[in-house]
């Protein structure tokens, strides 16, 4: 028996983490927080066995090592390119905080306990618990990122994180193929609608950046530092323009290269690194507006980064474009500007003369791809996390004759 008691991510997205309660072990499968306000999960009520990591993104990772300062001090699972990754993307947290005048909820040397407990996993290796086992799975979400089996309590428990299902230009799409599975704790971040062709989208995205480089103009594209830094690097690549990037996602792509199965095609990726100009140093930067080029910089909603630099330098050109590519939660910079078509940065509030673009590469499921992957799963129960229309698409599930749940923050299931 199994009870799933549900800490986080709940009818929203971001702050994940599952806590799975049975007789002999305890294991918390993610433990973010919410990028935008900060938020955290509730806290375990009970002693944590085991701690899993399904990638680096902060929404999933992001108060581990709260977790070691409060006196964890057991194990951490997860892929080596999450681990690497989580470094970076950790440590980078702290000094947001401090900008943002919070006192941060751990530091370095938390970050270090963290890794000093890590154990690396790989894809379909089982990893044996005091009394349970785990297993790893690609999700094709971003380099490092999986869906985890849970066997413990006499249950076979799915966790898929974040999970794209078709293949992409950096990653290979994920795997479905399960069986016996008693309950699929399922992502629904896009459970009201599915993704454009990529292939189509990769076209769009190539003819707007050939349009503006010929019309003597720069294109911006803003992106997340792990995972769509690298695929657009790889799609605007081909074009033979020049490419800067500036920002974290420099680092990030570096990690990544040394985690080479983390990724579908490497020595692609590799090359295409290679050829970028990187800026390194904040006077770099004034190189970019001398010729019409391509930036690749983060953040990828706009709150904070070099891009931001970029954006005030160039927001009055009309022969510029800017291209956002990934989700923009509610109250970043990036979704009020595509709300109200008005920068809002600092002291800045302007509407750009810039062409200011979105396109859908997300890196998550869409709704068909969802509903095709519970059908083929056939779990016992179904519980819906990290999105924010969950209620709604659990009625719709049921109506097809799934098990299925919206759990609150705080909601416990027994299995």
């Amino acid at each position: 028996m199994v009870e799933i008691n549900f800490l986080g991510s709940c009818r929203e997205v971001g702050r994940a983490a599952v806590f799975l309660e049975a007789e002999k072990e305890n294991l918390l499968l993610d433990y973010g927080i919410n990028v935008q306000t900060l938020d955290v999960p509730l806290e375990p009520k009970k002693p944590v066995d085991a701690v899993v990591i399904s990638h680096a993104h902060l929404d999933h990772s992001g108060n581990v090592p709260a977790l070691y300062r409060k006196g964890y001090n057991k194990n951490v699972y997860a892929l080596p390119a999450t681990f690497a990754l989580c470094d970076l993307l950790l440590k980078d947290s702290i000094k947001v905080m401090k900008l943002k005048g919070i006192e941060p909820f751990f530091n370095a040397q938390d970050i270090q306990k963290m890794q000093s407990r890590s154990k690396n996993a790989g894809f379909n290796k089982k990893i044996r618990l005091d009394s349970g086992m785990l297993e790893f799975f690609d999700a094709g979400h971003v380099p490092g990122s999986a869906s985890i089996l849970a066997e413990t309590g006499g249950k076979r428990i799915l966790y898929t994180g974040d999970i794209k299902f078709e293949e992409t230009r950096l990653m290979k799409k994920a795997f479905t193929d399960f069986r016996d599975i008693d309950a699929v704790i399922c992502e629904s971040t896009y459970s009201y609608k599915d993704h454009p062709d990529r292939k189509k989208l990769e076209d769009t995205l190539k003819k707007m950046i050939q349009n503006t480089i010929y019309n003597n103009g720069i294109v911006l594209l803003p992106c997340f530092a792990v995972g769509r830094t690298q695929e657009l690097l790889l799609i605007v690549s081909e074009l033979g323009f020049p490419v800067y990037m500036d920002g974290m996602g420099l680092d990030a792509t570096r990690i990544i290269l040394q985690k080479r199965k983390s990724v579908k095609d490497f020595k692609k990726l590799q090359k295409a690194f290679s050829q970028v100009r990187k800026i390194r140093r904040a006077k770099q930067r004034k190189n970019v507006f001398e010729s019409p080029c391509i930036v690749i910089a983060t953040a990828g909603m706009l709150n904070g980064g070099p891009i931001n630099y970029y954006i005030k330098r160039l927001y009055s050109r009309e022969d510029c474009t800017m291209i956002l590519s990934g989700f923009q939660v509610p109250g970043t910079v990036g979704r009020t500007l595509l709300d109200t078509g008005r920068y809002i940065y600092g002291d800045i509030d302007v509407k750009p003369k810039m062409r200011i673009e979105f396109l859908d590469f997300s890196a998550h499921c869409g709704r068909s791809g969802i509903i095709k992957f519970l059908k083929k799963t056939s779990p016992e129960k179904v519980f819906l996390v990290h999105g924010e229309r969950t209620q709604e698409f659990a009625e719709e599930l049921k109506e097809t004759g799934f098990n299925a749940f919206a759990p609150k923050r705080g909601e416990r299931h027994m299995l």
